[in-house]
């Protein structure tokens, strides 16, 4: 209730016009910058103010939206990534390799890398003498270079293997500078040094990562 001067009292109700012309009054105070929300666009947000919780769903941000090397592993879903160009695998398994004075190579891998890579190797197989006692070496070689340590497998006074029971042996290297875009030859070469022997069922297997 609202008096007015002459003492006379009358009540003051709201009614569609009055609201219609409030709207009206404001909306020319405000100088016409009231639009609608759905028509908002780049132009009228200020850069960087935008946060991961604003947006609606996880459609919205893309890879030129992200700085480069921002990003680490908990955001990341690793399952979902794309392996081909960052690591390679190649393996090979092969029968018995008769072994001669000098190194042959028992098995061999090849594989292609892009970019420079770091290598790891890993062979394995089984040493058998033939009809007395013997010995061997073995070293993992990469494009014709060999490591500096051997592993030397086999008996020096008594031949206590057969086909079934081997001396067994594996061999890991982690190559100590990437190799260079491009194929590669990796290889387990082994060579007779007492008696007569092989290398029954020598295996490799290469992993390589690219460099950072």
């Amino acid at each position: 209730m609202t008096a007015s001067r002459d003492g006379t009292r009358f009540k003051r109700r709201l009614s569609y016009a009055n609201v219609t012309a409030t709207l009206a009054l404001l909306f020319a105070i405000a100088g016409g910058a009231a639009y609608a929300v759905d028509k908002i666009s780049s132009h009228e947000i200020a850069n960087n103010s935008i946060r991961s919780i604003d947006l609606r769903n996880h459609r919205g941000v893309r890879g030129k939206d992200v700085r480069p090397n921002s990003l680490t592993g908990r955001q990341i879903e690793e399952r979902t990534l794309a392996t081909g160009s960052l690591a390679r695998v190649v393996g090979r398994e092969t029968g018995d390799c008769v072994l001669r004075l000098t190194p042959r190579n028992c098995v061999v891998a090849t594989l292609a890398v892009s970019r420079p890579s770091s290598l790891l190797v890993i062979t394995s197989g089984g040493q058998e003498s033939l009809g007395g006692v013997g010995q061997a070496s073995c070293r993992i070689s990469i494009d014709g270079a060999d490591e500096p340590l051997a592993v030397n497998p086999g008996e020096t006074k008594t031949d206590n293997t057969d086909a079934t029971a081997t001396n067994g042996f594996a061999r890991t290297l982690v190559s100590r500078d990437p190799v260079a875009a491009g194929q590669h030859i990796v290889g387990l070469r082994c060579k007779r040094l007492l008696g007569r022997v092989r290398i029954d069922d020598p295996t490799i297997a290469v992993i390589a990562v690219a460099a950072p």
